[in-house]
């Protein structure tokens, strides 16, 4: 009774933090105009300066330089991007070559690795495998409706990198690559949901981490796992059924059979087996044109027989065995071929249908129904942006 009572005290004197700098996508930082503050309550909350968009993203640049290590800056970053959505984009983008290896690999993977020691805050969902019945509930707390979502981003987290099974620390490796389809591909963040699936782990060091938040049990496999998968799947097909289910870092035994059970009658892509896949293909189409040896007459050693290694000897198998037409492309599964333009204001570039294509088997969006992803113009000048990309 004291305890409670404690509480209904402290929500009655707590002084209240207004919604506009508590809301990354909204908050402006010293960004706002004294008009700004005046309207939306912020009068007295800030310091008088107010600075444009591009001096606060030299400060902050000027931060990340100073500081002694990439682990440092992506812990800089992560801040940056619970409380300034819109800043950290900005340094991203501006910064992409020098910061891709801070928010993704190769150091992605000490953030992960510290992800229980030094938790950083609430980014993304997290899935229990021991309470399949809570998915709709947990997507649901979100408050978002079947056609404000275009992106989820998913893992087991069993093959993060080339350091293996992480558990739920794994749903900074689902962040790191949001992050990645905003600042390459002008993906908006409000529309994309990172998603951790905890099925437990094998990693005792994580299991014998009194820090580690994540089951503590090993990880479940069989029957358990699969109905588990299939029920992510349909739910999240429910609820949102405009959007891209994109699978992440899962291993071997899984990574492609969920690709191959659900992309006939799913949005599903695997990034390890089908992304890493198409830009491999794509060097060796270039490596094909230049030596001048035929693609059926290639020999080719993989390193490797991960998810990625798999995906890879299959497109290259695919392309070995493919017919080829008389126009000279390939037989294959029909798509739209798309090239890029920039948006005028965020200078990120942005898809543009540009016609019928035909890709080689392997190499297409892995989903075989109608699907409008994405479907949504550029998120930083919506009305500027106006290119859009279809997919069939």
């Amino acid at each position: 009774m004291f305890k409670q009572e404690k509480v209904k005290i402290m929500e009655r004197s707590a002084p209240q933090i207004p919604v506009a700098i508590t809301t990354p996508s909204l908050n402006h930082g010293v960004g706002f105009s004294h008009g700004e503050r005046r309207r939306l309550g912020l009068t007295g909350r800030l310091p008088s300066a107010v600075l444009t968009l591009e001096q606060q993203a030299d400060r902050v640049w000027q931060q990340l330089q100073a500081l002694p290590t990439d682990l440092a800056r992506n812990l800089l970053l992560d801040q940056l991007h619970y409380r300034h959505e819109v800043l950290y984009f900005k340094v991203l983008c501006e910064h992409l070559t020098e910061l891709l290896p801070v928010v993704y690999t190769p150091t992605v993977g000490e953030a992960i690795q510290a992800f229980s020691d030094e938790y950083r805050g609430q980014r993304g969902l997290y899935l229990s495998i021991d309470s399949p019945d809570e998915i709709a509930e947990s997507f649901e707390t979100l408050g978002l409706g079947p056609d404000d979502v275009d992106l989820i981003v998913c893992t087991d987290a069993e093959a993060i990198l080339g350091i293996g099974d992480w558990g739920v620390n794994g749903i900074q490796i689902a962040v790191g690559k949001l992050a990645l389809y905003t600042a390459g591909g002008g993906i908006d963040p409000r529309r994309a949901i990172a998603v951790s699936l905890d099925v437990g782990t094998d990693n005792e060091q994580l299991l014998n981490d009194p820090f580690y938040l994540g089951n503590r049990h090993a990880r479940r496999r069989g029957a358990q796992y699969d109905a588990f998968i299939q029920t992510f799947i349909e739910t999240a097909d429910r609820l949102f059924p405009d959007a891209m289910l994109h699978f992440e870092d899962f291993g071997p035994e899984h990574a492609g059979a969920i690709l191959d059970k659900y992309s006939p009658d799913y949005c599903v892509f695997n990034d390890d087996v089908q992304g890493t896949g198409a830009v491999v293909m794509a060097a060796v189409h270039s490596g094909v044109k230049v030596s001048g040896i035929p693609m059926k007459d290639q020999k080719v050693a993989i390193f490797g027989a991960g998810t990625a290694g798999v995906g890879i000897a299959d497109q290259i198998r695919d392309a070995m065995s493919r017919p080829r037409l008389k126009s000279g492309r390939s037989a294959g599964k029909g798509c739209s071929l798309t090239t890029w333009t920039t948006c005028a204001i965020s200078r990120f570039p942005t898809p543009r249908t540009a016609g019928s294509w035909v890709l080689p088997p392997g190499i297409g969006w892995g989903c075989s129904r109608r699907s409008r992803w994405p479907h949504r113009r550029c998120w930083w000048a919506p009305q500027r942006c106006t290119a859009r990309l279809t997919a069939r």
